[in-house]
């Protein structure tokens, strides 16, 4: 059995293809034979607070040195972090939004990337603190982006799989791409992504 964090970013409800392809996951990790747990997060609409000066100076505080009001500032990020640290898979629906990543998961993201915590730094620079657990990060993008133009404007996939691997998560990409493309371009696509969902969630245990 695995406890599986999912995180959704999509502000989308319907029509979302990185909530399609999270839910399929989660509906076949279910019925691969084995018992998983999961932690479901909608970031979009049940949204984590952007940082402010009071948590920004309570994490930056040693422990023992926190106020009453410091930590009840850093209650919902030390939360997130254990949601993170129970986890043995963790599951992240992306969608692209001004080519970079919805403001929804970026405030995740500040929460739970705290040094000492989540992150150190040693005789070889940064070093992740979370053991190198395996993340599925599903993509949606409505263009293509697989020339060297159009990959020098994406500033989704290379910022998480950067930020992903700062907190010791060992990241595998499934990219949706092609959405506003016509069918012909996205159809393949889709069902590549679908497929390699699939193979992961099979390979749940």
């Amino acid at each position: 059995m695995a406890k599986v964090l999912v995180l959704n970013s999509s502000a989308k409800l319907k029509g979302s293809i990185s909530r399609q392809l999270v839910d399929e996951f989660i509906e076949l990790a279910k019925s691969n034979g084995h018992q998983h747990e999961f932690t479901i997060r909608d970031l979009a609409h049940d949204p984590v607070p952007v940082l402010h000066s009071g948590i920004v100076d309570a994490i930056r505080t040693k422990p023992d040195d926190l106020t009453p009001e410091q930590r009840t500032a850093t209650a919902l990020s030390e939360q997130l972090i254990g949601e993170l640290k129970a986890a043995d898979f963790i599951v992240i629906g992306a969608p692209i939004y001004n080519w970079s990543i919805p403001a929804a998961l970026k405030a995740w993201i500040d929460q739970v990337t705290r040094i000492g915590q989540t992150f150190r730094y040693g005789g070889t620079g940064v070093e992740g603190m979370l053991g190198g657990k395996p993340a599925l990060v599903i993509l949606s993008r409505g263009g293509l982006y697989d020339s060297p133009e159009r990959a020098a404007v994406d500033y989704q996939k290379p910022y998480l799989a950067t930020v992903l691997n700062v907190i010791g998560l060992k990241p595998t990409f499934v990219t949706a791409e092609g959405s506003l493309m016509g069918e012909d371009a996205f159809t393949p696509r889709l069902a590549a992504a679908r497929a390699a969902v699939a193979e992961a969630a099979a390979s749940l245990k």
